[in-house]
C-alpha cells in the first residue's frame, strides 16, 4: 500500500456511478439514457483522514468559485493508486 502526501495525482475506481449509455441508446425524445457502471476516475489528494480514508478532489468537475470542497470524495487507501 502506497503512502499518499496532500497534493498527489491518483486513480480509483467509483462502484456504480451514474453515466451515459456506452451504446448511446435514447428514449423516444432523444435523450441519452443513464447506466449504472463502474468509472475510472482520476484526483489529487487534499488531506488524509482518518482510518486511511482521503479527500480526493475529482479532475474535470466544473465547480462553481468557492465551493471546490463541495465535490470532494472521500476515498480508502486501499483503492487509490498513484499516477
Amino acid at each position: 500500500m502506497a503512502d499518499f502526501n496532500t497534493g498527489d495525482k491518483v486513480t480509483w475506481t467509483a462502484e456504480m456511478v451514474c453515466v451515459p449509455h456506452p451504446e448511446g441508446k435514447a428514449d423516444r425524445n432523444g435523450n441519452v439514457l443513464p447506466v449504472f457502471r463502474d468509472k475510472k476516475m482520476t484526483g489529487t489528494i487534499i488531506n488524509s483522514c482518518y482510518d486511511n480514508r482521503y479527500t480526493v478532489r475529482p479532475d474535470g468537475t466544473n465547480t462553481p468559485k468557492g465551493m471546490d470542497s463541495y465535490y470532494d470524495k472521500m476515498v480508502k487507501g486501499s483503492k487509490l493508486s498513484k499516477i
